[in-house]
C-alpha cells in the first residue's frame, strides 16, 4: 500500500530532524524551543497518520483531529519569537485551538471545515508576516534573512496547500465516499507535514533572549530617519559593526537604544533598501578594501568582512559592484 511508506518516511525524517534541532542548537532560546515544538508536533501527526491510514485505526481520529489545528498556530507563534518576546496577548491564537477542540467534541460532523479554515487563515497570516517591513525577523542573523524569510513564506503556502487538500479530502466525503482519501494523506497530508518540517529548520534566533530586554521609546517623527542614518553610518565607519557575523536588527537597534521598526523604517525610507542589503553594502566596501590592499583569499576575505558562506558573499557583491570578487580585483591590476 502507498500510504504507509510515505508518512512513516516523513515521520522517520521528522525524528531526526527534531534530534539534530535538540542536540546542535541552543534549546535555552525561546525561539529555538518554539521550532523544535513545531517539528515535533509534524512529526507525532505524521506517525499517528502513518498508523491511521495504513492499518485502519479509527481509534485514532480523535488524536488526530486535536492535533491538526495545533499545526498552524504552533507555526505561526514559533515565526512571532524570531520578533522577540511573546507577550501575553500573543497566545489569542490558542483560543481558536481551544475552538476548534470543542467543535470536534460537539460537532465533529463541522470540525474538518473548522480545521481547514484554521489551516488556510494561520496560513496567510504567515505569508502577509513575510512582506514588507514585518519580512525582516529581529532575532535573525542578517546573513542568514534570505534563508529565514524564504522559509516563512514555503510554510504559509504550505499550509494553505494543506486547506486546499481538506477541502478535496470534504469534496471527495460527498462525491464518492472517500475512495481517493488514502492517496491524498499520502502525496498531499505527509508531503505538507515533511515540507513544514523542514522549512523550520531555518527558523532559530541568532541571539540570547538577555539581548532582547527593554528597548527605549521609538522616535516618532519621520524627519528624524536622517539622524538615526548618521548615527547608524558612524557605527559601520568607525566601530566597523557590520564584521559582526552575529549581526541582526535587534543587535543593531540596541546599540542605537532605538527600536526594531525605527530602525528598518530609517534604512527603507533614506536608502530604499532593506536592512541586510544595507548592512552587506558595507560589507562589500569593505572587502573591496580588503581585496585591492591585501593579498588574502576571497574566502577569507569574505569571512573577515563579516559574510558566514561565499555564495551569500558572491551574490551581495556582485548586487553591489555588479562583478564578481575575482573580475574586481583583476580590473583594480
Amino acid at each position: 500500500m502507498i500510504f504507509v511508506p510515505l508518512p512513516l518516511f516523513a515521520t522517520l525524517c521528522l525524528t531526526y530532524l527534531l534530534f539534530h534541532m535538540v542536540r546542535f542548537r541552543d534549546m535555552a532560546l525561546v525561539s529555538n524551543q518554539a521550532f523544535a515544538l513545531l517539528v515535533g508536533l509534524y512529526g507525532l501527526q505524521s506517525g499517528l497518520l502513518s498508523v491511521r491510514w495504513g492499518y485502519d485505526v479509527q481509534a485514532l481520529r480523535l488524536p488526530i483531529g486535536m492535533i491538526a489545528p495545533l499545526l498552524p498556530v504552533c507555526a505561526y507563534l514559533a515565526y512571532r519569537t524570531l520578533n522577540g518576546h511573546l507577550t501575553v496577548i500573543s497566545f489569542w491564537p490558542l483560543g481558536i485551538v481551544a475552538l476548534n477542540w470543542a467543535v470536534l467534541i460537539a460537532l465533529p460532523d463541522v470540525a474538518d471545515f473548522l480545521i481547514l479554515t484554521t489551516f488556510l487563515g494561520f496560513g496567510i497570516a504567515i505569508l502577509r508576516q513575510s512582506y514588507g517591513e514585518n519580512g525582516m525577523l529581529a532575532l535573525v542573523r542578517l546573513t542568514e534573512q534570505d534563508t529565514a524569510h524564504s522559509a516563512m513564506v514555503l510554510t504559509g503556502a504550505a499550509l494553505v496547500a494543506s486547506a486546499v487538500a481538506d477541502l478535496f479530502v470534504i469534496v471527495d466525503f460527498i462525491r464518492t465516499g472517500g475512495q481517493n482519501i488514502g492517496f491524498t494523506v499520502t502525496l498531499g497530508q505527509s508531503g505538507f507535514l515533511l515540507l513544514i518540517g523542514i522549512a523550520a529548520m531555518a527558523g532559530q534566533s541568532g541571539v540570547s533572549e538577555m539581548e532582547t530586554a527593554a528597548i527605549t521609546e521609538t522616535p516618532e517623527a519621520q524627519e528624524e530617519a536622517e539622524a538615526i542614518m548618521a548615527r547608524l553610518n558612524a557605527l559601520f565607519v568607525d566601530a566597523r559593526l557590520h564584521r559582526d557575523t552575529d549581526l541582526n536588527l535587534r543587535r543593531l537597534s540596541r546599540r542605537l537604544g532605538l527600536p526594531d521598526r525605527a530602525v528598518s523604517q530609517a534604512i527603507n525610507r533614506t536608502q530604499d533598501m532593506s536592512v541586510s542589503q544595507y548592512v552587506n553594502t558595507y560589507r562589500i566596501m569593505d572587502a573591496c578594501e580588503l581585496l585591492k590592499e591585501t593579498d588574502q583569499s576571497i574566502l577569507q576575505v569574505s569571512l573577515a568582512a563579516g559574510f558566514l558562506t561565499k555564495s551569500n558573499f558572491n551574490r551581495e557583491f556582485s548586487r553591489v559592484t555588479g562583478l564578481t570578487p575575482s573580475q574586481w580585483r583583476q580590473a583594480q591590476v
